[in-house]
């Protein structure tokens, strides 16, 4: 077992940055850099480093100030991110609830029955009557009050997080994963069980403000086999929602990347997010 290092030691903003100058790191203008520091964790800044330097050493281009519009990018990037797995995951509460009731009416969704393993449906009940007696929302009020606290899944589906809804739809019996994946998306239930996983963990990198850009995720996108992309990068996240989207959505969302894209082309490199020559050929 090796031995575990010891913990760094506090920096203060002026020696965070006499670090980062001692490493090659160009700065352009100190008095702001500082400045900045006070405002973005160094350890979260640092981050859009790493394309800049091998080891503890920046190349001759990198600076402080590449980086901080680097991290602009990012935070520009997330909030597009958010805004097509929202729409997702609104249309698939739809149809989930739709069609799940549809065949086993409004509390079937408390029947463990209807679900494939018995012990996750149990802990998935927990967490929404958990859910239910706390919420202050005046939908859930209304009907615990009219109806024995009794809620039909179109409206217990409406307390569902993006990471509810992807357990909900893993854990459905089979015909039932078929029956939305194939008439609303066209594809086998096993890909989409993964798309949602994958759309979920990147709704809570992108709402809790983590980095996307450069990163390689700790999941793995499922691809068709003609598709020659980096299952871990955000390219195949891209291909995701373009087979999830409406045509008119996906268009709006891609071409609201390229042109961020276009703002940040002197800093942003492509690749750093898996997007090769070739990508334009699945996903355009």
């Amino acid at each position: 077992m090796t031995t575990p290092q010891p913990v760094k030691v506090f920096n203060t903003h002026s020696e965070q940055l006499e670090k980062l100058k001692t490493r090659g790191l160009f700065i352009e203008d100190e008095p702001l850099a500082l400045k900045t520091l006070t405002r973005i964790n160094y350890y979260r800044l640092t981050g859009y480093m790493l394309s800049m330097k091998d080891g503890d050493k920046f190349h001759e281009d990198a600076s402080f100030n590449k980086a901080l519009r680097l991290y602009d990018f990012d935070t520009k990037l997330r909030r597009l991110l958010l805004k097509a797995t929202e729409y997702i995951e609104i249309v698939l509460r739809s149809q989930l609830a739709y069609k799940f009731s549809e065949k086993y009416d409004g509390l079937g969704y408390k029947n463990s029955e209807y679900f494939y393993d018995e012990e996750k449906h149990k802990k998935f009940i927990d967490i929404i009557e958990r859910k239910i007696t706390d919420s202050k929302e005046l939908f859930v009020i209304h009907h615990k009050n009219t109806y024995n606290n009794q809620l039909p899944l179109w409206v217990a589906i409406e307390l569902f997080s993006m990471d509810m809804l992807s357990k909900f739809f893993k854990n459905m019996l089979t015909p039932d994963k078929k029956d939305i994946s194939l008439n609303f998306y066209g594809v086998h239930h096993s890909y989409l069980g993964n798309w949602l996983y994958c759309l979920t963990n990147v709704r809570n990198i992108s709402a809790h403000y983590s980095r996307l850009f450069n990163k390689k995720f700790h999941f793995s996108v499922k691809l068709y086999k003609e598709v020659q992309l980096n299952r871990k990068k955000l390219v195949s996240v891209f291909y995701i929602l373009k087979k999830m989207l409406p045509a008119d959505e996906w268009r709006r969302f891609l071409d609201s990347f390229l042109i961020l894209v276009e703002e940040y082309d002197d800093v942003i490199e492509m690749h750093h997010m898996g997007f090769h020559d070739n990508w334009e050929d699945y996903i355009n």
